[in-house]
C-alpha cells in the first residue's frame, strides 16, 4: 500500500526556520470576502509570527503571501468562526488568536491590488479578552444550542474553563476531582456537550448546563458518562456523520478510537506505527444515506493512511516531508478541491493530493541459480551456531572466559594515599574539603580484543566514597583499541564506611547484539581511613582471629603494609578513623599480634571501625594461600557435612557483639518510622493548601480574601519548616544506615570464619547481604524478616526437634499488615546466639549411628583484663582453638544439627502443624503412629532445595 506518493501541488517554506510550530498552528477556514472565495491558510508560529497564504496556481508564487505580522506573544492557536455579533456580514468569519495570557478577536479585511501586484489582508481589533492564568487551548461552538453565534471556551493549564460569550459576559468553572489536568476539550452540538480527556485516561463527558451553572449554584456535578480509553491521546474531533448521532474520533498513542456521543464504543483500532496528527471529515452531508467518514493518519514515517471507519483504503509516502508533519487538515484551494495541507515542524507547509503517480522502482531480477543444499546447510549451521552462542547460558565459565577475552581490563589502586586532591575540581563538599582527607590514585587499562557496538564501564565504591568518573561510555569501538584512565578516589562524604572495595564493571554489547559483563575488583588502602595512633589496652569488643595457614606469617605487616615496614616485628597496632572525624568522640582500633602464637586480637570500642580491618585480615590471609595454589574453589553447590574452607586458613573465635549491633538496627528501625511520621504529616499539610487554594480561587471578587491568605501563607510555612526537617531525617537516616552496614558487615566476616559447615555459612551471609537498602514502602528490618524468620525454623539453626511444631512457619506470618519488630528483633538475637554456640562445640562422628555425641559443657571466659595475649586459652575456655591445622573429616553432619535451647518456647513461636503436606526426612517405618517429624533433611541425608523449601512454606525469599 505504499508504492504510491503524495503528489505535491503547492509549497512554500514559513519565515520561521525553528522547530516552532505543532498540531493547533495550522488553520485553513473561509472569512467570507469574495463571492466565489475558496480556503485560506492561516499558519502562527509560537514565536508569534502570523502568516496567510491563498493558493491561486500550482507552485508558490510571491502573491500568494497576503499577510504576514508578528504578534506580542507566541501564538498558542489559530482559530476562525463567528465570535462577534457586530459585523453586518452575515457569512463572514472572525479570526481568534490565542496567546498565553490573552485571546485576540479579528475581523479580516482585504484590500486590492495595483497593477501587476495582488491583494493583501489587513487584521482589525475587533475584541481582546485577557485572563490571569496561562492558557493551553480553545473550544468554540454554538454552546446551549444557540443559532447565529458562537461562544468559545479556554481551556488553562491547570484545568480551569473560562467561557465567554459575544457580549461580554465570561465565567469560569472547573471540571470535579481533586486534579485536572489540561488536555483537549472538544464540544459536540447535537448533545450540547464537552468532552475532556482525564488524568485517569478516562473520556468523560459533560453538559453545558451543568458546567455554566456550577460557578453560580456551587453545586457538585459527575460526568454524564465516562469511558476508559487506557492510553494518552494525541488529539480528539468531533464529527457529526448521521442527523442522530456524531462521533468521537480519538487518536491515541497506539489506536484509533471511534466513540458516539452516548460514550459507546464504534471501533477500536490497534495501529503498527506511531501516529503524529490526524484529521476526520465527512464526504457529503450528514443527512445524507450516503455519506462517508474517511480520516487520514499521517505516521512518524512520513505516511499517509487513509481510513473509512476502521478500514484502511489508501497508504502513500510523503516524499518531501522529513522528519514528519506535526499539522494536516483538508482544504478546497483555488482550483484544486480536497487537497490535503500538512505543516511540518519547522514550518514546511505542502498542499498535496492522492494521484495515481506509482513510486518509481525497479524490481529486482530474480536469483535463479542451482541451490546448493551442502552450502546451505553450512550456512544455516553457521547462524545456527551464532543463536547458540547468544542465548545458551549452561557452560558460563566458558562464557564468562570468552568476555574476558574479548575485552580485557586491568584495573589496580595504588597502596600510598595522596594528600595533593585538586577538591576544587572534583566539587568536593565544603565540609568534607575542610578536613583534607587522604585519596588514592587508581588505573584502568582497558584492551578490545573485538569490535563491540557499544561498551560501558561502572565504577562501584562504597558508601561516601566517590571516583573522579563514576561512568564511561563508548559506543562503535573497533577492535585493536586500548585505553588507559587515571581514576582519583576520594572521601565525598563524611560516613562510615564499611569496605575498602572497588568494583569496575564492564557491559558490552557485540556487533551481532550479543550482551557480556565482566567485571574486576581493588581495594583502597587503609591509609585513606585511618592514621596510626597509640594503641589502646582496653576495650568494650575484643576480637580474636588465628591464622591456620603455615603459609602466612602472622605479622601484623603482613596485613598492614600501609603503616609498618615489611621487616617490621610491631605486636600493636593502633588506628584512629578518619572519617566521620568526631571531633568529641575519637574511634580506635587496636590491633595486637601474640608473640608466642598466630593469633591477633582486634578490639575497639565503637562497632565502626572493625569492617574495614577485619575484611583486610580475611581477605588478605586467602590471597596469600590462593596465590599459594592452596585453594581451588568449587563452584558447585556444597554437600552436606563439609566444614568451611576458610578454617583452614583463618579461624575466629566463636563470639559475635550482639548488642553492638541490634542497638545500630534500633537507631535505623526509630529513624524509619520517624521519617514515615513525617510524610504522613507533609502530606496532610499538602491536601490543606490544596484545599485552601481551591477555596481562594472560588471565591468571588466581592469576598474578602484576607483571612483565607493568611491562612494560605501560615500553611505554606509550615509545609517549608516540616519539608526542612524531613531532610534533615533523612540525612540522618543515611548516616545510620551507613553504621548499620558497618555492624553487619562485621557480622559476616566474623561468620566467614567460624567452625561451621558450609553450607551454613553460605545461607548466613547471603541473608546478612551488605549495603542495606531501604524503599519508600519497604525498610530494611521489613525486607530483611522473612529470611531471619527462615533461618530460625528452619535448617541446622533451628530450635529444638523436641515439639511436634517444629519446623513450620505461622500460616499468617505472611498476610500481616504490620510488620512486628520486636519479634524480628528477638529472632535476629537467637540466630547469633546459636551460631556462636554451633561454632563453640566441639563435634565427634559416631560412624555407626552418625549421631552426635554431646560435648563437655564449656566454661565462661574470665572477664578480667590481661596484658599478654600469649595466654589465649583463657580467653577462648578450656577447650581454646587448635594452633595448627587438624585433619578433618568432610562427612560430619553434626553442624547440621539443631542446637538445643535452654530457654522455654514462647507461645507466640509455637507453629501449628497445618497447611503443609509434604515432608522431608526417614519416617519410622517401625512405628508408623508416630506423627512426630523428622529432621530437616531427606533419606539421603540431603537439604532439600530452595524451590522444594519454599514452595512448600508457600513463601518468598
Amino acid at each position: 500500500m505504499s508504492l504510491f506518493n503524495v503528489c505535491s501541488w503547492w509549497s512554500a517554506q514559513c519565515s520561521d526556520p525553528g522547530e516552532e510550530y505543532d498540531v493547533a498552528s495550522l488553520l485553513c477556514a473561509r472569512f467570507g470576502l469574495e463571492t466565489q472565495e475558496k480556503d485560506y491558510i492561516i499558519v502562527g508560529s509560537q514565536t508569534g509570527q502570523l502568516s496567510i497564504y491563498y493558493p491561486h496556481n500550482r507552485g508558490f508564487d510571491a502573491t500568494d503571501l497576503l499577510l504576514e505580522t508578528q504578534m506580542e506573544a507566541p501564538i498558542i492557536g489559530l482559530y476562525a468562526g463567528k465570535f462577534s455579533g457586530n459585523v453586518r456580514n452575515e457569512n463572514a468569519n472572525q479570526l481568534g488568536v490565542l496567546l498565553p495570557n490573552a485571546i485576540i478577536i479579528y475581523n479580516v479585511v482585504a484590500i486590492g491590488g495595483l497593477a501587476e501586484h495582488g491583494a493583501q489582508l489587513r487584521l482589525q481589533v475587533q475584541a481582546e479578552h485577557k485572563f490571569q492564568r496561562v492558557s493551553f487551548g480553545l473550544c468554540q461552538g454554538h454552546f446551549g444550542q444557540v443559532k447565529g453565534r458562537e461562544f468559545f471556551c479556554v481551556v488553562h493549564l491547570d484545568g480551569t474553563l473560562t467561557f465567554f460569550e459575544q457580549d461580554g459576559i465570561s465565567y469560569e468553572c472547573r471540571f470535579p476531582g481533586h486534579r485536572a489536568l489540561p488536555a483537549p476539550v472538544a464540544y459536540c452540538e447535537r448533545t450540547d456537550s464537552f468532552f475532556r480527556f482525564s488524568a485517569t485516561w478516562d473520556l468523560q463527558c459533560f453538559s453545558y448546563q451543568d458546567l455554566s451553572h456550577s460557578l453560580v449554584t456551587k453545586s457538585s456535578y459527575q460526568p454524564t458518562w465516562s469511558q476508559g480509553v487506557g492510553e494518552g491521546i494525541v488529539d480528539m474531533r468531533v464529527v457529526q456523520v448521521k442527523e442522530n448521532c456524531s462521533n468521537i474520533m480519538i487518536l491515541g498513542e497506539r489506536n484509533f478510537i471511534s466513540l458516539d456521543d452516548n460514550g459507546k464504543f464504534n471501533f477500536m483500532l490497534k495501529l503498527d506505527y506511531a501516529p503524529k496528527c490526524f484529521t476526520s471529515f465527512v464526504v457529503g452531508y450528514y443527512w445524507e444515506p450516503g455519506a462517508r467518514l474517511i480520516s487520514a493518519i499521517i505516521s512518524d514515517s512520513s505516511k499517509l493512511h487513509l481510513y473509512e471507519e476502521a478500514n484502511i483504503i489508501w497508504a502513500a509516502q510523503w516524499p518531501n516531508q522529513s522528519p514528519a508533519p506535526v499539522a494536516i487538515q483538508r482544504s478546497n484551494v483555488q482550483n484544486l478541491a480536497g487537497g490535503i495541507v500538512t505543516l511540518g515542524a519547522r514550518g514546511q507547509l505542502e498542499v498535496g493530493y492522492l494521484g495515481a503517480d506509482p513510486f518509481q522502482f525497479q524490481v529486482q531480477p530474480l536469483n535463479v541459480e542451482e541451490l546448493s543444499f551442502a552450502q546451505a546447510h553450512k550456512e544455516l549451521q553457521k547462524l545456527e551456531d551464532e543463536i547458540k552462542e547468544a542465548v545458551d547460558v549452561r557452560d558460563m565459565d566458558a562464557l564468562n572466559q570468552q568476555a574476558a577475552d574479548q575485552v580485557r581490563l586491568s584495573f589496580t589502586i595504588e597502596q600510598e594515599a595522596n594528600d595533593d586532591l585538586d577538591t576544587l575540581l572534583l566539587d568536593m563538599p565544603a565540609d568534607v574539603a575542610v578536613k583534607e582527607l587522604p585519596s588514592a590514585k587508581g588505573i584502568l587499562r582497558c584492551k578490545i580484543k573485538a569490535e563491540l557496538a557499544e561498551l560501558q564501564l561502572v565504577f562501584q565504591t562504597p558508601n561516601g566514597v566517590r571516583c573522579s568518573q563514576d561512568t564511561l561510555s563508548f559506543v562503535n569501538v573497533p577492535a585493536g583499541t586500548s585505553k588507559e584512565f587515571k581514576l582519583d578516589f576520594y572521601t565525598a562524604e563524611l560516613l562510615h564506611i564499611h569496605s575498602t572495595k572497588v568494583e569496575v564493571v564492564a557491559s558490552f554489547l557485540s556487533t551481532r547484539g550479543i550482551p557480556r559483563v565482566i567485571q574486576q575488583s581493588a581495594n583502597l588502602p587503609l591509609s585513606m581511613f585511618y592514621r596510626i595512633c597509640q594503641p589502646q589496652k582496653a576495650a568494650g569488643i575484643k576480637l580474636t582471629y588465628s591464622i591456620t595457614s603455615r603459609h602466612v606469617s602472622p605479622k601484623l605487616a603482613t596485613f598492614f603494609g600501609e603503616f609498618l615496614e615489611e621487616k617490621s616485628d610491631t605486636h600493636a597496632l593502633g588506628l584512629q578513623l578518619l572519617c566521620p572525624g568526631l571531633e568529641k568522640q575519637s574511634e580506635v582500633i587496636t590491633v595486637v599480634a601474640a608473640k608466642n602464637s598466630n593469633r591477633f586480637r582486634i578490639q575497639s570500642d565503637n562497632v565502626e571501625t572493625f569492617a574495614m580491618i577485619l575484611e583486610r585480615i580475611v581477605e588478605r590471609t586467602l590471597q596469600l594461600d590462593s596465590s599459594a595454589g592452596l585453594i581451588k574453589m568449587d563452584k558447585k553447590k556444597p554437600k552436606r557435612g563439609v566444614l568451611n574452607r576458610c578454617v583452614e586458613r583463618l579461624m575466629a573465635a566463636p563470639f559475635l557483639p550482639t548488642q553492638p549491633i541490634l542497638h545500630r538496627i534500633d537507631v535505623h528501625h526509630e529513624t524509619q518510622q520517624s521519617i514515615r511520621k513525617q510524610t504522613d504529616q507533609l502530606e496532610e499539610l499538602w491536601q490543606q493548601f490544596k484545599t485552601l487554594q481551591r477555596q481562594l480561587q472560588e471565591q468571588s471578587e466581592s469576598e474578602p480574601k484576607e483571612a483565607l491568605t493568611m491562612q494560605i501563607e501560615s500553611n505554606y510555612d509550615q509545609l517549608i519548616l516540616e519539608g526542612d526537617k524531613l531532610v534533615e531525617i533523612r540525612r540522618d537516616e543515611r548516616k545510620q544506615r551507613c553504621d548499620l552496614n558497618c555492624a553487619v558487615a562485621l557480622a559476616k566476616w566474623i561468620i566467614h570464619a567460624l567452625n561451621l559447615e558450609e553450607r551454613v555459612v553460605n545461607v548466613v551471609s547471603s541473608v546478612l547481604s551488605v549495603p542495606i537498602e531501604d524503599w519508600t514502602e519497604l525498610s530494611w528490618e521489613e525486607s530483611m524478616a522473612p529470611g531471619i524468620d527462615m533461618l530460625h525454623h528452619f535448617g541446622p539453626l533451628t530450635r529444638s526437634k523436641s515439639s511436634s511444631t517444629h519446623g513450620l512457619l505461622d500460616a499468617n506470618a505472611g498476610s500481616r499488615d504490620s510488620f512486628d519488630y520486636s519479634r524480628f528483633r528477638r529472632h535476629f538475637a537467637t540466630l547469633f546466639d546459636r551460631i556462636v554456640r554451633l561454632a563453640s562445640s566441639p563435634v565427634t562422628v559416631n560412624p555407626e549411628k552418625g549421631k552426635e555425641e554431646p560435648s563437655m559443657e564449656e566454661k565462661t571466659a574470665p572477664t578480667q583484663q590481661v596484658d599478654e595475649i600469649g595466654n589465649m586459652q583463657r580467653m577462648l575456655g578450656e577447650k581454646g582453638l587448635p594452633l595448627a591445622p587438624r585433619k578433618r573429616k568432610t562427612n560430619m553432619s553434626s553442624s547440621l544439627e539443631a542446637v538445643e535451647d535452654d530457654e522455654e518456647y514462647d507461645e507466640e513461636d509455637l507453629r501449628e502443624d497445618v497447611g503443609y503436606r509434604k515432608e522431608y526426612g526417614a519416617t519410622d517405618q517401625k512405628n508408623p503412629h508416630n506423627k512426630k517429624r523428622s529432621e530437616w533433611v531427606n533419606e539421603d541425608f540431603e537439604l532439600p532445595t530452595t524451590e522444594e523449601l519454599f514452595s512448600d512454606l508457600g513463601i518468598w525469599w
